[in-house]
């Protein structure tokens, strides 16, 4: 098969890859019957390696992707957990599940995932998300998905923001599929932290007319997950305790497609996406505070210090604490496709809305009515990289204060958060003759954004007493630590009933939490697409137009601050087929990704005031005026495809990364602020570390990537691939932790994944590492180094018959745990956030999943 032509760089869409699918089994049927090629080549683990490498060979950039098994059969229940097998990707999980992606080093922020070619709007549910561009993987489905393509190189018609690389996830389609295609699923979810049972259900129905001109599509998932995190925490210097947080988690998702082809060159396609989690949640903690803090007039021994920060000695008081909260989160998408086939020219155009909205519905903080309990005899002891207490004669499992002392005001609120965009684009791709020059493609298109952040405090009737005994909210034990520790745990609906009927009147807005921003990005690109013996490629430069306005209030006065900026991004990519089975590719690029929104925000971002730590306000004062990231990067990769379905490759990668976001850091009084809230008398002496953001300098990115893909004769085959990844800012001072490795990078990160199939059976074991990474985020979880982690999955399938499956998933069969340390470069005396000390430590569970589907 050549893969010189023009038809193989459309493969890259659903459409082609059927095509190239169905082609190849009419040419094996002779000789090995449709039916059984069908079965081998079409469905199940090889069939989707191969259409992954298909459509990798087949492209012009530098792209990896990944292909449902099945219908409402992707490789992972997370689609962050399956891209994670694609070389160069790494993920973040937030509480056990897969949420953010990074790539080849960039962090996620630098990230662009697309849904049907067009952005997502997102928000977060939890009550710290930051307004971001990312998207958060945890509402999405894997049942929805039919194909993913991962560009890690750019190229002209690609939308702008992908430094790391652009994520390309597909929805499935009626006119691709039979006329009439069944899938159901029902599956029991038990999670070994919780203990509970969960159901997960999902359907998809898509038929088409004899014709084969009009389709529909419909699919819906609904899951509920019961999950439990246990793990220990500190805020230094002040206390460290052991931690839990359990959750309600409720996730239903409805797809809907229309498609109609009037005539052999116009096709109509409507598509709606529905995504919705409810995400209940609450916090426990029993905090057990430092004794030897630098205002308790305590020495601390040589031997209890680390970096000039204590590590050891003895113990203040035990403070309970549980913080219940309502949460949501919600995206939905609406676009509508025409695409008219001319005789040598093709017009598409795009039209469509994203919204989003999320955040805390309801957030209370109930603390722990002694004030705090002394512990006589009690110590702490962080010297072996682990938090431990010996609490002597306390007993934390018993302990019970008697009474829960409500915070009012701030600490009683609610903090939405919208996204949404509407979208238009306009491509045309003209067939000409130009010597090498065989395809000109131009297109424009227009985003208009707008994304807000807002807080709400719940106001309460005179004379409210915020005092409960915990009589009657007894609900028995909670484990928390990370270790063998169990708390009180309290009725929190109980409690919620309680302080909702506390609520007079509409909550009040706190005008100076108010953020928004919206912004107009304006894209325009012409990209030709050549060929000649041996090679292909394409050549093209896009411009950028964006103008953002920051409206935020000041002194109760609405106010606004604009900034715009252009960019052209020009690329270049070829392929070259050294021989049959040997291809060469290279690409170069300018690329760009916006600063994240809540960086944008003008208007002070408020953090530590008024709650029970004395020494966590933080005063982040963000800029509309930021400029982009920009990338000029270059790759080069060798792929030999010595058999059916494997390969052999090698890349290497180089990004030159300008204006990184980075805090210049100081402190100042609450005077100097001028700081309208309230604050607590602990809190008023230490008063404020002020975050402004700022463009901070350059950085480098360089590695390399290997991959080897076989498929055996005898049902087993295997992927592995490696990454090294080296990164660095020209700066120490990029980064007030003053390191200069870059956020979310991993220098190492390797996948393992052998399986089996046959007929009836197929079964997957998968192990993905990475090695140490910074985390990094504004306010008082600061910047950090998570350690190194892996994950070992396994999923296997039984056909009963050719239409029903009885399926198994075990996701993190080892319970490796998450582990992060301070790592400021120097030392930072009386601070959690110097080298080496144990700030969070969190048990992450093993999930089993079992049930059984149907197909037609």
């Amino acid at each position: 098969m050549s893969f010189t032509k023009r038809t193989l760089y459309r493969s890259v869409s659903a459409i082609a890859l059927a095509s190239v699918a169905m082609a190849a089994q009419a040419q094996e049927s002779q000789d090995s019957g449709m039916e059984e090629f069908e079965e081998i080549t079409i469905t199940g683990i090889r069939g989707a390696l191969r259409q992954s490498l298909e459509t990798k060979r087949a492209s012009y950039a530098i792209v990896d992707a990944i292909s449902a098994e099945d219908i409402g059969k992707f490789p992972d229940k997370n689609v962050a957990e399956s891209l994670q097998r694609i070389s160069g990707v790494t993920i973040q999980r937030q509480f056990g599940e897969g949420q953010g992606v990074a790539i080849r080093g960039a962090s996620q922020n630098m990230t662009l995932t697309t849904l049907n070619g067009q952005n997502v709007a997102s928000t977060g549910w939890f009550v710290f998300e930051p307004a971001r561009r990312s998207f958060n993987y945890s509402l999405l489905p894997s049942e929805l998905v039919g194909n993913i393509e991962v560009y890690k190189s750019s190229q002209a018609d690609l939308n702008e923001g992908g430094v790391g690389g652009t994520v390309v996830i597909n929805t499935r389609k009626p006119l691709e599929m039979d006329d009439l295609s069944i899938y159901a699923s029902a599956e029991g979810a038990h999670t070994n932290d919780s203990g509970e049972i969960d159901p997960q259900l999902s359907g998809l129905v898509s038929w088409k007319n004899e014709r084969g001109n009009f389709g529909v599509l419909m699919s819906a998932v609904y899951q509920r997950r019961q999950m439990q995190r246990q793990g220990n925490e500190a805020f230094w210097e002040w206390g460290a305790g052991p931690v839990a947080f359990e959750q309600d988690r409720k996730r239903r998702a409805f797809n809907t497609t229309v498609q109609f082809e009037p005539t052999d060159a116009l096709t109509l396609t409507a598509n709606w996406v529905d995504m919705q989690m409810k995400a209940d949640n609450t916090n426990y903690a029993l905090w057990l505070t430092q004794g030897n803090t630098s205002w308790s007039g305590v020495d601390v021994p040589e031997n209890c210090l680390q970096n000039a920060t204590p590590v050891c000695g003895p113990l203040g008081v035990a403070y309970y604490q549980a913080r219940p909260r309502e949460a949501t989160m919600k995206s939905r998408v609406y676009d509508f496709d025409a695409e008219y086939r001319g005789d040598g020219y093709q017009v598409d155009f795009q039209i469509g809305k994203t919204t989003s909205s999320g955040g805390t519905d309801f957030e209370m903080v109930l603390e722990d009515g002694t004030g705090g309990t002394a512990i006589p005899g009690g110590t702490y002891d962080f010297t072996g990289g682990n938090q431990t207490w010996d609490t002597a004669s306390f007993d934390i499992t018993s302990y019970d204060p008697g009474s829960l002392v409500m915070g009012t005001g701030s600490a009683f609120n609610k903090t939405p958060k919208t996204d949404e965009e509407f979208y238009a684009q306009a491509d045309v791709e003209y067939d000409v003759d130009l010597g090498l020059i065989k395809s000109i493609k131009t297109g424009l298109r227009y985003a208009d954004h707008n994304t807000t952040s807002r807080q709400y405090i719940f106001n309460q009737e005179a004379g409210f007493d915020p005092r409960i005994s915990t009589s009657g909210l007894n609900a028995g034990l909670i484990d928390v630590g990370a270790g063998d520790y169990q708390i009180l745990r309290i009725d929190a609906d109980a409690v919620k009933d309680w302080a909702k009927a506390s609520i007079t009147g509409e909550a009040t807005e706190i005008l100076g939490a108010y953020s928004e921003i919206d912004e107009k990005n304006t894209a325009a690109y012409v990209m030709a697409t050549f060929e000649g013996d041996g090679f292909r490629g394409n050549a093209g430069v896009r411009y950028v137009h964006t103008s953002a306005t920051s409206t935020y209030y000041l002194n109760n006065q609405l106010t606004s601050t604009n900034a715009k900026y252009s960019q052209f991004l020009p690329s270049f990519n070829v392929a070259m087929d050294l021989k049959e089975d040997l291809v060469l590719r290279a690409s170069a690029a300018r690329v760009m990704t916006r600063p994240q929104y809540v960086d944008m925000y003008v208007n002070p971002n408020v953090v530590g005031a008024n709650d029970d730590l004395p020494d966590n306000q933080f005063w982040i004062v963000g800029n509309v005026g930021l400029k982009p990231f920009i990338s000029d990067q270059f790759d080069v990769s060798l792929e030999y495809y010595f058999a059916e379905g494997s390969i052999l490759s090698a890349g290497f990668f180089l990004k030159d990364v300008k204006n990184f976001v980075s805090n210049t850091e100081y402190s100042a009084t609450t005077a100097e602020i001028g700081f309208p809230g309230t604050m607590r008398d602990t809190e008023v002496p230490f008063g404020w570390t002020v975050q402004e953001k700022i463009n901070g300098k350059s950085a480098n990115i360089k590695g390399f990537e290997l991959q080897y893909q076989q498929e055996f004769a005898n049902g087993f085959g295997t992927v592995l691939n490696y990454t090294y990844t080296d990164s660095a800012a020209d700066d120490a001072d990029t980064f007030t932790d003053g390191q200069e490795v870059l956020s979310d990078a991993s220098k190492h990160s390797f996948n393992a994944t052998g399986y089996y199939e046959n007929e009836d059976f197929r079964a997957r074991l998968s192990y993905n590492y990475r090695s140490k990474y910074m985390l990094r985020e504004t306010g008082a979880y600061g910047n950090r180094l998570h350690k190194a982690y892996g994950s070992l999955d396994f999923s296997a399938s039984y056909y009963v018959t050719s239409q029903i499956s009885v399926n198994v998933d075990v996701i993190n069969i080892l319970e490796k745990s998450a582990k992060q340390f301070g790592n400021n470069a120097t030392p930072t005396a009386n601070s959690g956030f110097t080298g080496g000390f144990p700030l969070y430590e969190y048990e992450m569970p093993r999930r089993i999943l079992v049930g059984v589907s149907f197909k037609y």
